[in-house]
C-alpha cells in the first residue's frame, strides 16, 4: 500500500509545470509595521524603555546568579520510584517495619589475593576503620554472620561489608553514600587486598558525579564553535555575542527558580543538566531567528523602532509560539508518576519560558540600544539576504518535480524509521558508571564473586505464615537462583524472603523473572508484595512504557490545534504533524541502531547496552516532536508571511524559505553542537538524549525543510491553505504579515 502511494505522488508531480520566473523577483522590502499589533506594540515598549528593560533584567540576572550557582547541592539524586507502584509500597515497608535489613544500605566490596579465613587482618582492620566513616551508624562484619548469609564469596577470597548510615531525608541516600566511597578510596589497604562502595544509592551517587562533570565539559566544548557560527552568521563578533548572553541570562534565572522550588518539593539533580542543554539550545535559537530579522528590516531602510516592531510582529511571534508548543510538549511528561522525571521536564520548562522571555522582552531593547554596532560593517551587504539566491536554486528542484522529491525524501527518512520497530526498552544498571568510579568497580567485584544477580536481589514481603511456601514458589520461577527467609517477623507479623535471579539488574530475564514471580504469588499468596532493585527497575520500565501513548496522544492533539490555530488551515496543521512523526520515528531508529544494536557506538565512546532506555520513547517524543516544530513553526510562519503578501502559494514557498534558509541553517548548526557536546561527554542516558537530538535537528532543518514541506506544498498548491468554512469562523486570526 505504501509503495502504490509513493508512486502516485511520484507520478503526480511528473505532470505539475512551474513557472520559475514567478517564484522569485528579488527580495523584497516589508511593509512599515502595523502598530496597533500586541507584538508590535510589546516590542516599541520594550524599545522605548529600553534602559528601565535592561536595568531590570540585569538585576534580577545579577540576584538569580548566586541560587543558579549553587543548584548542585540543592538538587537531589533520589526520586527513581514509580509512585504508586509494588516497588515503591515495598521500599517503605522494608524502612518502616525492616530497618535492621539495610536493603539500601552501601555495600563495601572487599577482595584479597587470599583466602579470607587464612588472612582476616585486612578485613579486620578495615571493619574497624569503616567504623568512624561519614554518618556511619554501624558495620556488619561479615566473618561474625553465619556461612548461609552469603556475605563470603564461594572461593572465599570477597566479603560483604553492609554499612548503615544515619539518613533523615531521601536526598542524603546517594550524597552520604558518595562520601562513604572517598572515605574508603582514601584508607590504606594491605597489598594484595581492594576494597570499593557500591550498591543502588553508591551508583547514583557516581552517576550524579558523572553527570554534573559532563554539564561542565559540555559547556566549554560548545561555548567556543557556537560563538564562531554566531560570528559566522552575523559578521559582527558584538552581535555574534548578544544569543549567548541572553541564553545564559535566560538559564541563570531558569536555574534560580529551579533552586527556590526545591525549598519546597525534591528537585532532581537530572533537571539541571537537561534544563541547561535545551535552555542554550533554543535560546540561542530564538535570539539568532530576531536578531536576524532585524537586522535585515534595518538594511531595508527602517529606523530602529520600526525595525523591531516588524521583527517581533514575525520572527517574535513564531518564537513565541515556538515556545509553547516545547512547553506544551514536555507537560505531556507530567502524567509519568516518577518524580526525576517529572523535574525533568519542569527545568526544561522553565529554561524554555525564561529564554523565550529574555528573547521577547530584554532582546528588543539590548539591540535597540546597540544601534549601527549591531549591524556591523554598514557597507557590507546582509548576508542572509545575500543568500537568498542560492536558497531559490535550492528549492526550484522541489517545485519543479514536488513528486519526486517528495518520494525520495519519504524513502530516506523512512529507512530510519524501519529500525525504531525493533527497539527494545530497559533501565540501565550499575554499568552505565563508568570503570574507575567505586561504585562500578565494587558492581564488577561483586558479580565476579558472587553472581550477576547478587546486585539484582528481588525482596518479598509476606505473612510469617505463608514465608515457606513463598521461598518454594521462587524456587520454582525460571532465573531464580536462590530464595530465603532473610529477616524475623515484624511487629506486622510480616517477614522479608530474599529472592536472586540468575542474571543482571538491566537485562531483559531479570524483568521476566520478576513478572513470573508475581503471577505465580498473586494466584498462590496474594498477601505476597514484590520489591527490591529488580522490581524497582521492572516497574519503573513498566509505568513508562504505560504512561507514554496517552502523553504522546497528549502531544499530538495539542501541537495539532496549536497549528490548526496559527495557520487556520486543516491540510498545513495535518502534514506538520505527519512531517514530524516521520521525523521522530527516524530519529528513534537511529537511536535503536546506536544505543541498542552498538553500530557506531565505538566512535563516541560507549558500550550500547544492548537496549534503549525506557524513559526515551516519551522524552524524546516529548521533545524531537517540539524542536521539530520549532522549525516548522519558523519556516511555515515566512511562508505565510509571504502568502499573505503576495497571495501567491508557489511563490510565498520560494520566498519563505529563501528568507529563513541561512537564519534557519546557522540555527540548526548551533542547536547542533550543544546537543551533540552535551551528548558526548555525559554517560549514556545523556549520550542517547543529545545525540537522538542532533540527529532529528539535522533531518529536520535539511529533508524535511528543504524537500518535504516545498514538494508536499507544491503538489497541494492553494489547497495547502484550504480550511471548512465553518471551522474557519470560530478559528482566532494569528497574522504574520505586517
Amino acid at each position: 500500500m505504501g509503495v502504490y502511494w509513493l508512486s502516485q505522488i511520484y507520478e503526480l508531480g511528473k505532470i505539475m509545470q512551474v513557472d520559475e520566473s514567478l517564484l522569485y523577483v528579488g527580495h523584497e522590502a516589508s511593509p512599515l509595521p502595523n502598530e496597533k499589533a500586541w507584538f508590535s506594540r510589546m516590542a516599541a515598549f520594550m524599545a522605548r524603555h529600553r534602559r528601565i528593560v535592561i536595568a531590570v533584567w540585569l538585576v534580577v540576572t545579577v540576584a538569580a546568579a548566586p541560587l543558579a550557582i549553587t543548584l548542585t547541592g540543592a538538587l537531589s539524586g533520589a526520586g527513581w520510584d514509580a509512585k504508586g507502584s509494588t516497588a515503591e509500597a515495598v521500599r517503605k515497608e522494608l524502612r518502616t517495619d525492616f530497618p535492621a535489613l539495610g536493603v539500601e544500605n552501601p555495600v563495601v566490596v572487599f577482595s584479597q589475593e587470599s583466602p579470607i579465613a587464612d588472612n582476616p587482618e585486612s578485613l579486620v582492620a578495615l571493619v574497624a576503620a569503616l567504623a568512624n566513616g561519614p554518618h556511619v551508624l554501624s558495620v556488619v562484619n561479615p566473618l561474625d554472620m553465619p556461612a548461609e548469609a552469603g556475605m563470603v564469596s564461594q572461593d572465599g577470597r570477597t566479603a560483604l561489608i553492609p554499612v548503615e548510615q544515619e539518613i533523615s531525608e531521601e536526598a542524603e541516600r546517594p550524597e552520604f553514600a558518595g562520601e562513604l566511597g572517598k572515605y574508603v578510596g582514601a584508607l590504606s589497604i594491605a597489598e594484595g587486598g581492594r576494597a570499593e562502595v557500591t550498591g543502588e544509592w553508591p551508583v547514583w551517587s557516581d552517576f550524579n558525579k558523572m553527570n554534573e562533570e559532563a554539564l561542565h565539559k559540555a559547556e566549554l566544548l560548545s561555548g567556543i564553535p557556537t560563538l564562531i557560527m554566531l560570528f559566522v552568521a552575523f559578521g559582527a563578533l558584538i552581535a555574534a555575542g548578544i544569543p549567548l548572553l541572553l541564553a545564559i541570562a535566560g538559564i541563570a534565572i531558569g536555574f534560580a527558580t529551579l533552586h527556590m522550588l526545591s525549598w519546597v518539593t525534591p528537585i532532581s539533580v537530572w533537571s539541571m543538566n537537561f534544563s541547561m542543554m535545551i535552555g542554550l539550545a533554543v535560546g540561542i535559537d530564538y535570539s539568532l531567528f530576531i536578531v536576524s530579522r532585524y537586522r535585515e528590516e534595518r538594511v531595508e531602510g527602517k529606523d530602529a523602532i520600526e525595525a523591531i516592531e516588524n521583527t517581533m510582529a514575525t520572527s517574535g511571534k513564531a518564537v513565541f509560539l515556538s515556545a509553547l508548543t516545547v512547553v506544551l510538549s514536555l507537560a505531556a511528561v507530567f502524567l509519568v508518576p516518577v518524580m526525576v522525571f517529572q523535574t525533568m521536564a519542569l527545568g526544561m520548562i522553565l529554561s524554555v519560558i525564561a529564554v523565550a522571555v529574555s528573547a521577547l522582552t530584554l532582546l528588543p531593547a539590548v539591540l535597540v540600544a546597540m544601534g549601527y554596532r549591531v549591524l556591523g560593517n554598514r557597507r557590507k551587504k546582509n548576508p542572509d539576504i545575500d543568500a537568498e539566491g542560492r536558497w531559490v536554486r535550492w528549492t526550484s528542484t522541489s517545485l519543479r518535480h514536488p513528486g519526486r522529491v517528495l518520494t525520495i525524501g519519504i524513502v530516506m527518512l523512512g529507512a530510519l524509521v524501519v529500525p525504531a520497530f525493533g527497539m527494545k526498552l530497559g533501565m540501565p544498571g550499575a554499568r552505565v558508571v563508568d570503570e574507575g568510579r567505586t561504585s562500578r568497580d565494587g558492581y564488577e567485584l561483586l558479580v565476579a564473586s558472587f553472581g550477576p544477580g547478587a546486585a539484582a536481589p528481588a525482596f518479598v514481603t509476606v505473612d510469617q505464615s505463608q514465608a515457606d511456601a513463598v521461598v518454594k514458589t521462587a524456587l520454582g520461577v525460571d532465573n531464580v537462583v536462590d530464595a530465603r527467609v532473610v529477616s524475623a517477623a515484624a511487629e506486622s507479623g510480616r517477614l522479608v524472603v530474599r529472592v536472586i535471579p540468575g542474571t543482571a539488574i538491566d537485562d531483559s530475564k531479570t524483568a521476566d523473572m520478576v513478572h513470573d514471580l508475581r503471577d505465580a504469588l498473586k494466584t498462590e499468596i496474594p498477601s505476597a508484595q514484590v520489591g527490591g532493585p529488580a522490581a524497582q527497575n521492572t516497574d519503573l520500565t513498566g509505568v513508562l512504557t504505560a504512561r507514554a501513548p496517552y502523553a504522546i496522544a497528549l502531544i499530538l492533539i495539542v501541537a495539532f490545534f496549536l497549528l490548526l490555530i496559527v495557520f487556520r488551515s486543516l491540510v498545513i496543521a495535518t502534514f506538520s504533524v505527519l512531517m514530524n512523526l516521520v521525523t521522530v520515528g527516524a530519529a528513534f531508529g537511529f537511536a535503536t541502531l546506536v544505543f541498542q544494536h552498538g553500530y557506531g557506538a565505538n566512535l563516541i565512546g560507549i558500550e550500547h547496552q544492548g537496549f534503549v532506555d525506557a524513559w526515551a520513547p516519551l522524552f524524546f517524543f516529548a521533545l524531537l516532536f517540539g524542536l521539530s516544530m520549532d522549525y516548522q513553526l519558523f519556516l511555515l510562519a515566512a511562508i505565510k508571511e509571504r502568502y499573505e503578501t503576495t497571495g501567491d502559494t508557489l511563490r510565498a514557498i520560494t520566498e519563505g524559505i529563501a528568507r529563513t534558509g541561512r537564519p534557519i541553517t546557522n540555527a540548526a548548526v548551533i542547536m547542533i553542537i550543544v546537543f551533540i557536546a552535551f551528548g558526548v561527554t555525559g554517560p549514556i542516558p545523556p549520550t542517547e538524549l543529545g545525540l537522538t537530538l542532533a540527529v532529528a535537528v539535522l533531518l529536520d532543518a535539511t529533508i524535511v525543510r528543504v524537500m518535504l514541506v516545498p514538494a508536499t506544498m507544491a503538489l497541494l498548491g492553494d489547497k495547502s491553505w484550504y480550511s471548512p468554512k465553518w471551522l474557519s469562523k470560530v478559528l482566532p486570526h494569528v497574522n504574520f504579515s505586517h
